[in-house]
């Protein structure tokens, strides 16, 4: 007998971080939502968040306003990545651009 259960929807999710707002974004689904960066909005981001298996969570590191996010207890085995992109900015000056996405970026 097969189990009733659904399967969840295996999805990778990156969120902008901003001092008033969280941007969501679910790669696999296309799907974008902001949320206020509160407790209540990171409890309504969990709970959504809930409905899908989480692969990746990957957040920018932005002068402290993702510890809130960071904190919270994230679902089961998910892994959650805090990049912090201004220290290689910084060093190749004002208008330099990013680097090129290397392969391990693209999983």
């Amino acid at each position: 007998m097969k189990s009733q259960k659904k399967s969840k929807t295996v999805v990778n999710v990156g969120i902008d971080v901003g001092k008033q707002t969280l941007d969501i974004y679910l790669y696999e689904k296309g799907l974008h939502w902001q949320e206020d960066n509160t407790a209540e909005g990171i409890k309504r981001i969990l709970k959504r968040l809930a409905h899908y298996q989480v692969e990746r969570l990957v957040m920018e590191a932005t002068g402290r306003y993702e510890f809130g996010l960071a904190e919270a207890p994230m679902p089961r085995g998910c892994p959650c990545a805090l990049l912090n992109l201004w220290p290689s900015a910084a060093m190749q000056g004002p208008l330099a651009r990013p680097p090129k996405p290397t392969s391990w970026m693209r999983r």
